[in-house]
């Protein structure tokens, strides 16, 4: 059959706008499918490493929201601070970022149309819109979310653990944006088998809480508390729940004409639940495989690019929910394994990179801290703190 498009990309979200952008730049023709109009609100933290934008030769900074130089963990009445370097991680919004890599992308943009069906042919793809109308592509991308239709229809649809969350996005005084502008929070042990943050934005703060298996409610009434102790309203903004798929091991994400790439594939990072990265990153993988026709490597190279890294975060997220006081104490307090948490926030390390960095330090990290507990206890006028200074590379205020 002939083909009205070369590639047919059903979602507009940071996977099916990378996806559309890397296959102009190869010279394709793209149809891009968006169920909702554009701009749309997307709950989302927003927190993207600037690298990963930097695979784009045009400029983001008329959608950045917020430039943290710093990030945090807290855990009850401990805290950790950590820099951040310079543009490490910025902060977006979904519905201007979304918008925004689509209009960069070049491709032919369809607003509120969604995919009814989808059938792979010996030659090609037939699409059928929810208003009826019949496309036809020689290739297609399910980048449509964690309810894709596309891998509903092309058979790659398999039940996966599915997160609950809840977002906010909240206004708040100067005095309480001024606190939180610079550093994202992550907030652990205020509900099981999950955590809340706050992500600082341009004139408002995203707020929210996720969580395996909550109970009725829990999530709300976590999420009320918790803002309520640190002087934030939630009240004030509009309650949007969602669900974060949950990574548990590699999927099938490709027949022989039709890829899923972003939460249709399943990416969303096993600990943090971050993913606009991986959305990014795999819709430009599924561009390069069907540039070069070579859709069969797909998902190899998926699973070495990002399925590889996320196989040795399932039993790191596992242990940090299951006991996370210990991991608190041995791995976020500790400031080289910490340090290598930040470089996998900045897309410089993956997974294995930080077990490894983890368990190699942590000698040096008990060491230190059994010796300057005891300067402390002795009355050695802050000797202590001064020995973790020289020790980490830290000022006493980030430990």
């Amino acid at each position: 059959m002939s083909s009205n498009y070369d590639v047919i990309v059903a979602g507009g979200g940071p996977a099916g706008g990378s996806a559309a952008y890397h296959l102009g730049q190869a010279g394709a023709r793209v149809l891009v499918l968006e169920r909702q109009n554009m701009p749309r609100y997307k709950p989302c933290g927003g927190g993207v490493p600037k690298a990963a934008l930097q695979q784009f030769p045009f400029s983001f900074e008329s959608v950045i929201e917020a430039c943290p130089d710093q990030v945090e963990y807290a855990m009850g009445r401990f805290q950790i601070r950590l820099p951040l370097t310079r543009d490490a991680i910025v902060m977006v919004m979904r519905d201007r970022f979304d918008a925004y890599l689509l209009e960069k992308s070049g491709a032919e943009v369809r607003t509120g149309t969604a995919v009814r069906s989808i059938t792979e042919t010996k030659h090609g793809v037939e699409v059928i819109t929810e208003a009826g109308e019949k496309l036809t592509t020689r290739y297609a991308i399910g980048a449509d979310g964690v309810n894709s239709t596309v891998a509903r229809q092309a058979g790659l649809w398999r039940k996966q653990g599915r997160i609950p969350a809840i977002e906010v996005e909240v206004p708040a005084s100067a005095a309480v944006l001024q606190a939180y502008a610079r550093r994202p929070l992550f907030m652990f042990a205020a509900i099981r088998w999950g955590y809340v943050w706050i992500f600082p934005k341009a004139d408002h703060l995203s707020v929210g809480v996720a969580a395996l298996r909550p109970r009725r409610g829990q999530l709300q009434a976590v999420l009320g508390r918790e803002m309520a102790r640190r002087g934030i309203d939630v009240s004030r903004g509009a309650r949007h729940g969602h669900t974060i798929p949950l990574y548990t091991r590699p999927r099938p994400v490709a027949t022989k004409r039709i890829l899923l790439a972003g939460d249709a594939a399943g990416l969303v990072d096993p600990l943090t639940g971050e993913g606009i990265r991986f959305a990014l990153k795999s819709g430009r993988l599924a561009a390069e495989a069907l540039a070069a026709e070579t859709p069969r490597r797909y998902a190899g190279n998926l699973f070495r690019k990002i399925g590889f890294s996320h196989s040795f975060g399932i039993p790191l997220s596992t242990t940090f929910y299951l006991i996370p006081p210990l991991c608190f104490a041995f791995g976020v307090s500790n400031p080289f394994a910490t340090q290598a948490f930040v470089d996998l926030l900045s897309d410089k390390a993956g997974y294995p990179q930080v077990i490894f960095r983890l368990f190699a330090t942590l000698p040096a990290f008990a060491a230190t801290e059994v010796l300057a507990t005891l300067m402390d206890v002795l009355g050695l006028a802050g000797r202590g703190n001064r020995l973790r200074e020289a020790v980490y590379g830290l000022k006493p205020g980030n430990m």
